[in-house]
């Protein structure tokens, strides 16, 4: 079954027609965030991770005010620790396909399947897996843009090479009032205190995947129409293990970026 899928995968995203004049576009995006965690207890840790994606944009059509895009694309995802944890430290290469959908005011959402194989560089362990995913990112603007909030989601079940699958989700909910806002060239600068809720469960019950939290903290968030999107910020986390029943609390100094791009740009089939 497992490796039907991989097969299926490499076929979609290999052998789909190559004409020039079938390609829609070469949409692109990266996500990263760096942030050093000082815990109440323990020692502090420096942490990067984030993603990158390329991909080839088949077919784009519209209904109404919302978009849709099949995409197949390579991927590559990255984790790094300052502690030298083996879960924190690995690349994983990978290619899929996805149904992305997008309206001018939200929400962002893409359904897809991809495999990845993820390369442990501390362990020197290496797996593969598959993956049947959905994530979802929306944002708000309350009282003439002085209330902004957002909110992010990731639903997946990953089936490795070996072992048993498993079903993730992963969510947050941030809600800020802005204190600040000024322009400078294209780009929009907000100063805004914010509260965040987040939770992570899923079906293997594993300790590092069932928590829940939440967050009070300030960030300046750079926005810009044609990108990119920064943010730089300290918030105070209070966590709770659901599966150990611990609480931790930590301090964190975060920078995070998004950037995304399109090599050929062309309006969506009517």
């Amino acid at each position: 079954m497992k490796r039907h899928i991989i097969f299926l995968i490499s076929i979609i995203c290999l052998c789909l027609p190559s004409a020039v004049h079938a390609v829609e576009g070469l949409p692109g995006s990266a996500w990263g965030d760096l942030h050093w965690e000082v815990p109440k207890s323990g020692d502090n840790n420096v942490i990067l991770e984030g993603w990158i994606r390329q991909g080839i944009a088949w077919e784009k059509w519209q209904k109404e005010t919302t978009n849709f895009q099949l995409t197949t694309y390579l991927t590559a995802r990255y984790k790094w620790d300052q502690k030298e944890f083996d879960w924190d430290n690995y690349l994983s290469p990978g290619a899929g396909i996805s149904i992305d959908i997008s309206r001018p005011n939200g929400p962002l959402v893409s359904l897809g399947l991809e495999h990845l194989y993820q390369m442990n560089y501390r362990s020197g362990t290496q797996e593969g897996k598959s993956a049947l995913f959905m994530n979802w990112y929306h944002w708000w603007n309350f009282d003439n843009k002085k209330y902004p909030g957002a909110t992010w989601g990731d639903l997946r079940w990953e089936i490795p090479n070996t072992g048993t699958g498993d079903a993730i989700l992963q969510t947050w909910v941030r809600q800020g009032i802005v204190i600040k806002r000024w322009d400078y060239g294209s780009n929009n600068f907000l100063l805004n205190p914010y509260l965040k809720f987040s939770y992570k469960g899923d079906s293997e019950k594993l300790d590092w995947n069932n928590s829940f939290g939440s967050a009070v903290g300030i960030a300046l968030d750079m926005e810009s129409a044609k990108g990119p999107i920064l943010s730089w910020g300290i918030e105070y986390v209070w966590e709770n293990n659901i599966r150990t029943g611990d609480h931790p609390q930590r301090i964190t100094v975060f920078m995070m970026w998004y950037f995304w791009w399109d090599l050929i740009k062309k309006g969506p089939s009517q």
